[in-house]
């Protein structure tokens, strides 16, 4: 859990990376190639981000392109995009040492703390830096980033980092960056009261934290609250009517989460109607975006609802899966 939650810190920080400066239609496009040309580096950056938007390989490749030049010209933006680009293979070859010393001249030329975080996330993955990770973690804390708070609290609780595990330091740190409204924060820290990560359970605490986040549109905690709520674990009461509302506001959210509580609501009957061939949709499908084989347990549920259903059925659904599958947002 932990190790996800570090690489959920990276993509949440750099998914917040402004988008100013993005070319709406072919005009605004062709005035902005012209300012790109001319040396603008803000130009440049912004014309990498609309081309690499664009999501065809070779505008993703002009993009990288720009955001070298814009790097190259001492841009810190550009620095960053292009240290990201390497890091994800966007655009150019995927290099995670080129990436980081990209990143790392990004922040020391403008101090973007939440980029510290990612920064100390990405040396920390490297695993050849943990010193060089914890100054920069530590930095981003000084200077009021939640994501460094939860990089440094999710140290103190494993103990990487050449860190000596601190569970009551972790707590203090990740409740600072919640009650800060970072939902992120609010998300793992419902999840870790939940699971007894600080050495005690707390159904409630993670209950209410969980219900923050949804309340404030992360479609992950919802989709997590909705799970617990549906069937009933890690001293959770079971409110099974809730729990759907939550799943079904998690999928608007394209969250896998919400697609697999739903399922497990539709098979077991929990706060709907039973319906097997509703939950092997949902489920399926749930499996489908499950990239880190988080569903241990959605065998036992197809199996369950599979012995209710026909063969065509069966087909039927599978073919359903296909399509809203190939349909789903990249990344979802």
């Amino acid at each position: 859990m932990l190790r996800a939650a570090m690489q959920l810190v990276m993509a949440a920080a750099l998914a917040a990376c402004p988008l100013a400066g993005m070319a709406g239609d072919d005009a605004s496009r062709d005035a902005l190639q012209k300012k790109a040309e001319a040396g603008d580096a803000q130009a440049q950056v912004a014309l990498g981000r609309a081309l690499q938007d664009d999501g065809q390989a070779a505008d993703k490749a002009a993009g990288a392109e720009w955001f070298r030049k814009a790097a190259q010209a001492g841009n810190a933006e550009g620095a960053w995009m292009y240290g990201t680009a390497s890091m994800a293979g966007d655009g150019v070859p995927r290099d995670r040492q080129a990436a980081i010393d990209w990143m790392r001249k990004s922040v020391n030329l403008d101090q973007n703390p939440d980029h510290m975080a990612v920064l100390a996330v990405a040396l920390m993955s490297a695993g050849n830096a943990p010193q060089e990770a914890v100054q920069w973690a530590q930095k981003a804390v000084d200077k009021g980033s939640t994501k460094g708070m939860e990089v440094l609290a999710m140290a103190r609780l494993s103990g990487e980092l050449g860190l000596p595990k601190d569970a009551a330091l972790a707590e203090k740190l990740m409740t600072t960056a919640a009650q800060k409204g970072d939902t992120d924060a609010q998300l793992s820290l419902g999840q870790f009261y939940l699971t007894g990560m600080f050495g005690r359970p707390d159904a409630a605490s993670g209950q209410r934290w969980l219900q923050t986040a949804a309340d404030a549109g992360n479609a992950k905690a919802a989709g997590t609250l909705a799970y617990f709520l549906i069937i009933g674990k890690e001293g959770v009461p079971v409110d099974a009517a809730r729990g759907v509302a939550l799943a079904k506001k998690a999928i608007a959210g394209h969250e896998m989460l919400g697609h697999y509580a739903l399922g497990v609501a539709y098979v077991t009957a929990a706060g709907v109607a039973e319906n097997p061939a509703e939950g092997w949709y949902e489920i399926s499908l749930a499996q489908r975006m499950d990239n880190q084989q988080q569903l241990k347990t959605a065998a036992d549920y197809l199996a369950k609802a599979s012995a209710k259903l026909t063969p065509a059925q069966l087909t039927q659904l599978k073919a359903r899966v296909d399509a809203d599958a190939a349909k789903m947002p990249s990344g979802a």
